[in-house]
């Protein structure tokens, strides 16, 4: 999917209700109000909306997706490709909460998942990053690129953030980190096996087959729940988003 394709995907919104009205200014009604502009062709109205967005929320990388797509449509190129290397530069259009979360830790927190202001102050983004690295690992290269990559490490923080979601799905997933977890506490060669597996050509030991084997069916149990594991993932970060101060 494009940049800007996920946008035109969108269910139609209500029209936009009074700009005024008493009501508080937030990022999202005005960035609500872009969208109804933009998608009933009203392009001047669109710009003005989301740049009222970006400038309560200036890292929400949606608004200057918006903002492009009515510039483009005025025929402005410029501006909107402005607005396009804006929405790359803070990771790229976000579809929900989980999206959000991840692209705000990346740039507040740098990933390092070893710093403790990161635990303490932020535990929910930083529960979403260790979700979407479990995902995103799998997905691109498999549970051994997981573990090739040192994610192991955090393990046990990424079942019990599993475990809070509290779905059949996520606590299936949770027991399948915690049989990986075993895996690796009872080979702790694991992580430099699965490195020279991925990134050389040399023929593989009896013992690095027996990782690879192990791994592999902790593999095939993710991919069970793997789809409703990400939905339920989803949903939960949503309201935990929005229920957050």
């Amino acid at each position: 999917m494009g940049l800007f394709d996920w946008f035109r995907k969108r269910p139609p919104d209500p029209p936009p209700g009074p700009e005024g009205g008493g009501r508080v200014a937030t990022s999202k009604t005005a960035y609500e109000r872009g969208v109804a502009h933009l998608k009933r062709g009203e392009n001047a109205e669109a710009v003005a909306a989301f740049t009222e967005a970006i400038g309560l929320d200036p890292d929400a990388p949606n608004a200057y997706v918006g903002r492009a797509l009515a510039h483009r449509s005025l025929g402005d190129d410029d501006a909107a490709r402005r607005d396009e290397a804006a929405a790359r530069a803070l990771g790229g259009p976000e579809q929900g909460a989980w999206d959000r979360l991840v692209n705000r830790a990346a740039r507040r927190w740098r990933g390092d998942l070893r710093d403790p202001a990161w635990r303490q102050h932020d535990p929910l983004s930083r529960d979403a990053v260790l979700l979407r690295q479990w995902s995103w690992q799998i997905y691109n290269g498999g549970l051994p690129q997981w573990v090739a990559n040192g994610y192991g490490e955090w393990a046990d923080d990424l079942a019990r953030a599993a475990e809070a979601v509290g779905t059949p799905a996520t606590r299936a997933v949770a027991a399948v980190v915690r049989d990986v977890a075993g895996v690796l506490a009872a080979r702790p060669e694991a992580r430099a096996a699965m490195v020279r597996m991925l990134t050389t050509q040399d023929e593989t030991g009896a013992r690095e087959d027996e990782i690879f084997a192990a791994l592999s069916e902790c593999e095939a149990a993710y991919h069970q729940v793997a789809i409703v594991f990400a939905g339920d993932v989803e949903a939960w970060l949503e309201r935990q988003a929005g229920a957050a101060p």
